[in-house]
């Protein structure tokens, strides 16, 4: 598969920045690539908690969990655990994102960094999206004591204890992605921008796409904004040249030429990021252009968009 360096395509002017504390992962449970496919979130409005206490004494920017199936928002939280009640208190800090269907370890930086003691009980909250895929890795030894609450946390049911759930905790500046916006229909239906792993200086991870026509291309774009391209304004509907309800929803630096699938229709991009500390904190856009000559005038279907924060 080809790979992208982004320093040399799209940032050849960065300036220096003081390097960014290492990303590292200071407790989890379940780490792994492991899950039960067989189970999915339900229930408007539920917040999920698991309990678990803190092994060292660390400053939390980052919280994920493992879930895809569905495209939406979720939120993430830290809330603190009582001396009495076995339940969660209250929010010490959180984050939202709009997840990707494809199963993976997904999640939000806090709004907040959070300090947290070493043995200090707390509660992992996920607010998840109806039908997204449980971040479970099965039953047995290592089930942790979770609740459920569908008003927001006033009341919680539970306690119950025979899940294996899967979390990660992250301190430093890990990297995120995570979707936006709607593409437009062609003879697959609705192509689907998703993403596997994160944006970290010195590593890789996929862009994906899925709902494409079988055997054919499709361009995946790079950019450096989705509020402007070029000076026109985004998002920016390509209606006007036969492509009704499609849009361009980042800016075009960069395009790669994909083959698709020739019996699934789908693609995948491997990006790699140059170990470059000056790279952190900077954002990026994506968005996976499909030829799809039945779709309408133009022969084109669009993807939904995708956002990257380049961690270390």
């Amino acid at each position: 598969m080809p790979r992208l360096h982004l320093a040399g395509l799209l940032f050849t002017a960065l300036p220096l920045a003081p390097a960014a504390a290492q990303a590292a992962i200071v407790h989890a449970a379940f780490d792994n690539f492991v899950y039960d496919n067989g189970v999915s979130m339900g229930g408007p409005n539920l917040l999920l908690a698991i309990k678990t206490q803190m092994p060292v004494t660390t400053i939390a920017t980052r919280v994920e969990i493992w879930t895809g199936e569905q495209a939406g928002p979720n939120s993430i939280a830290i809330w603190s655990h009582p001396p009495a009640g076995n339940r969660p208190l209250a929010v010490l800090a959180s984050g939202t994102w709009s997840m990707g269907r494809v199963n993976g370890w997904q999640g939000a930086y806090l709004t907040t960094p959070l300090p947290l003691n070493a043995g200090q009980d707390v509660w992992v909250v996920w607010g998840p999206i109806n039908n997204a895929q449980s971040s479970v890795h099965g039953t047995g030894a290592g089930a942790q004591p979770y609740r459920g609450s569908f008003n927001g946390g006033a009341t919680w049911n539970g306690p119950y204890q025979s899940l294996q759930w899967k979390f990660r905790i992250w301190t430093g500046t890990p990297g995120h992605y995570e979707v936006y916006g709607t593409g437009c229909p062609g003879v697959r239906g609705l192509p689907d921008l998703a993403w596997f792993g994160m944006p970290m200086a010195g590593g890789s991870f996929q862009i994906q796409l899925d709902r494409a026509v079988p055997g054919n291309f499709a361009l995946l774009s790079f950019g450096e904004s989705d509020t402007n391209s070029g000076g026109q304004q985004l998002p920016y509907s390509l209606a006007p040249f036969g492509a009704p309800l499609c849009s361009v929803l980042a800016s075009l630096l960069v395009t790669v030429l994909q083959a698709t699938d020739p019996v699934t229709g789908q693609a995948v991009f491997t990006m790699t990021l140059p170990n470059n500390p000056s790279l952190v904190g900077f954002r990026f856009y994506n968005q996976w252009f499909c030829l799809d000559a039945a779709a309408n005038q133009l022969g084109l279907t669009v993807s939904n968009a995708g956002a990257a924060t380049v961690g270390l």
